[in-house]
């Protein structure tokens, strides 16, 4: 299974931002999967925080099996982010509804970032 696959299967990633003078943050996100791509999405839209240090940087991602580095690219394409709403209903739907709908809402869809995976650190 490629990494970014394996990785998206999980429930929830914590992402891990240094700040630049700020403190350091570390977010739990939802995490999913779209041809063999893991995508995240900031619930808040473009104008949080944490979604414009990435925007220009990298980060770390922890989740069970270790710590990897990944680069984000904002995602654009239209029919690529209605099937990354699909996964997040598929995903987590049953379990929390109310959550999807935000994170299925125009301002965290146009917050959608696909993770590239850098080494392990």
């Amino acid at each position: 299974m490629e990494p970014a696959v394996h990785l998206a299967h999980q429930t929830q990633v914590t992402l891990y931002v240094e700040g630049t003078g700020e403190r350091t943050r570390t977010l739990e996100l939802w995490i999913v999967c779209v041809d063999d791509h893991a995508y995240l999405r900031a619930l808040s839209g473009v104008g949080t925080r944490w979604y414009r240090q990435i925007a220009t940087t990298t980060a770390q991602l922890w989740w069970p099996e270790g710590i990897v580095r990944a680069r984000f690219e904002p995602v654009e394409d239209t029919a690529l982010l209605d099937r990354i709403d699909t996964a997040y209903e598929e995903k987590y739907g049953l379990g929390w509804p109310g959550p999807v709908g935000f994170i299925i809402a125009p301002a965290a869809r146009e917050a959608t970032l696909r993770v590239v995976l850098g080494k392990e650190d």
